[in-house]
Order: structure tokens, then C-alpha cells, then sequence
């Protein structure tokens, strides 16, 4: 009864734009998860605040999903609501001198093709990485930046607009979020905006990196296949790559269902067309175990897996 109050209340908020049990196979990369309990896409920041106010009433659990590019959502799926900020309201970007504004639902690439036109230099690096902005916040993500070094969106990101679950809307400046390797301590708040610190550079410049890094990519990783990226952190401390550590244990190739890892890199598992997140979560335990085994190294998990 309960929750079927909750779900009429998202309703005639939503003016029946929410949809349950939406398939989370059609919004991750991996086209791997369970249902939704309850999908909604908010059309401004009010609506976002409205619905917030609804789930807490209710104790109703809340996850934020950007663009699904590196998570798995388990077979049962996600309880409670589903907040997707891939809508008009939130894909606003604003250059201004040295500084771009991209909301949530803003794609990376274009964010780094905005920079580009723009003649600002410093986001090459998330050149084809699949995700929005606020995802790429939450992550903190990063790679290669063409020049031999690492780049994190801790890097780039001056300030982040963000709305706690009790509805009010913070600006946190970067260096009092926490970021760490592939986190940002945002303590469940939810990134409606991120504005972007860069630096003046030549257009061409720009171009050259990015072309770089993307046939770096095209060479080195499974572009094509369903997946979720990177699976494990690379372990650090002077230790080879995670990728390296699963290929030197001889695991590229491996398969449970219709989950492998890929024969190109070893750090991603590929979903062959029928893979259930119980076969790639599988996958990994046995990875995990091989590489303990070989290298005496525990494998820590980038990709998120929801619920977690």
C-alpha cells in the first residue's frame, strides 16, 4: 500500500513521465541490469528537488545514473527512484573566458569539443571516455593525457553544483569535495553542474592531442563490444597495470556465460550479447582469485555495482 501511494504521488509529479520497472539493460553501456523500481528524468531543478522530497518521505532509496558507462546493476535491479539528469534542463554549457559550465547531463566529448572551438586546453583527456559530466564527477574519471601523465577531472573541476537529498543546492568548491582515485566524497549529494577551470591553447594543439589519444584508444581497447570499461583499479604502489597483472595470469579469453574478458584488454569484460550481471560478477571473483593467487595482489573494483 505503501508503495503504491509513493508511486502515484511520482505520477502526478512527474505528470506520468515516471516509468517502473524500466529495464536498466537499456540505459548502461554494459546492456546488462534488472529493473528499476521507479525511472524518472526531471525536467528542471525544482522538479529534481520535488522528487527528492517525495523519496524521503517515503525512506525510498535514490541513485543517480549519468550515462551508465561504467556500472553494473545487478539481475534484481535497483529499489526505489532512478534519477536520470539527461534532459534540456541540465545539458546547458556556458563558456566563459577561461572557464566552461556543462550540467550533469552534458557528455564529455562535448565538453571537450566546446573547449576545442573555444581555444581552451586541459580536458583532452576525457576525449572518448563514454560518460557525462556528473558521472565523470562522481568518478572523479580519468586517463591518459597524451603526454605520458594522467589527467583526473580533479584536474579541471574549480566548483560543483550539487542538490543534497534534503533539497537544498550547494556550490562546493573542488577542494572541499575530496576527491581520491576514482571518487569524490559527495556523501550522496546529487551534481546538477560542474564548472571547469582551463587554460588558453591553440585550437590545432588541442586537435593533435585528442586525435592521439583516441587511436591509442582504438588500438588498445574494446571499443565496440558492450562493456564498462576499466573493471578493476590499477593497484599502484609501483605494481604493473591491472590489465597487465590479469594478462600475465593468462585470463584474457576467460568466459562465464556470455561474459568475457576481452582478448584485446584485459581489464574489460565484454558482454557477448546474452551476459547477466550474475555471469561478469562471477568473472571478476575468478579473476580476483587467479591474480591473488599468481601475484599476491587483491584486484579492487572501479566499475560500481548497484545496489551495492
Amino acid at each position: 500500500m505503501i508503495a503504491t501511494t509513493v508511486h502515484q504521488e511520482l505520477v502526478e509529479l512527474t505528470g506520468g513521465r515516471v516509468r517502473f520497472d524500466e529495464p536498466m539493460r537499456l540505459h548502461t553501456s554494459f546492456h546488462i541490469g534488472g529493473p528499476a523500481e521507479a525511472w524518472v528524468e526531471p525536467q528542471g531543478l525544482e522538479e529534481l528537488r520535488a522528487l527528492l522530497a517525495v523519496a524521503a518521505s517515503a525512506e525510498m532509496p535514490v541513485t543517480p545514473i549519468g550515462a551508465g558507462a561504467n556500472l553494473l546493476v545487478r539481475d534484481g535491479g535497483i529499489p526505489g527512484l532512478v534519477v536520470s539528469l539527461n534532459t534540456p534542463a541540465f545539458r546547458r554549457l556556458l563558456v566563459d573566458g577561461e572557464t566552461l559550465t556543462a550540467g550533469a547531463g552534458v557528455g564529455l566529448d562535448r565538453v571537450v569539443a566546446a573547449a576545442r572551438e573555444a581555444g581552451l586546453g586541459g580536458c583532452e583527456f576525457l576525449a572518448g571516455i563514454p560518460g557525462k559530466v556528473g558521472g565523470a564527477v562522481r568518478m572523479n574519471a580519468g586517463t591518459r593525457d597524451g603526454q605520458g601523465g594522467f589527467r583526473a577531472m580533479s584536474d579541471v573541476v574549480a566548483r560543483v553544483t550539487v542538490v543534497r537529498r534534503d533539497g537544498t543546492v550547494a556550490a562546493t568548491p573542488a577542494a572541499e569535495i575530496g576527491f581520491e582515485y576514482r571518487r569524490a566524497a559527495l556523501n550522496g549529494d546529487l551534481v546538477v553542474e560542474a564548472v571547469l577551470q582551463l587554460a588558453p591553447r591553440p585550437p590545432e594543439e588541442i586537435g593533435q592531442r585528442v586525435t592521439a589519444l583516441m587511436a591509442y584508444k582504438r588500438a588498445t581497447q574494446d571499443l565496440t563490444a558492450p562493456s564498462a570499461g576499466c573493471i578493476f583499479k590499477n593497484p599502484g604502489g609501483g605494481r604493473p597495470a591491472a590489465g597487465r597483472l590479469i594478462d600475465q595470469a593468462g585470463l584474457k579469453g576467460m568466459r562465464v556465460g556470455d561474459a568475457i574478458i576481452s582478448p584485446r584488454h584485459a581489464n574489460f569484460i565484454v558482454n557477448l550479447g546474452e551476459a547477466t550481471a550474475g555471469d561478469v560478477l562471477a568473472l571478476i571473483s575468478a579473476v580476483q582469485y587467479k591474480v591473488m593467487q599468481e601475484h599476491g595482489v587483491f584486484l579492487e573494483l572501479e566499475v560500481q555495482v548497484m545496489p551495492q
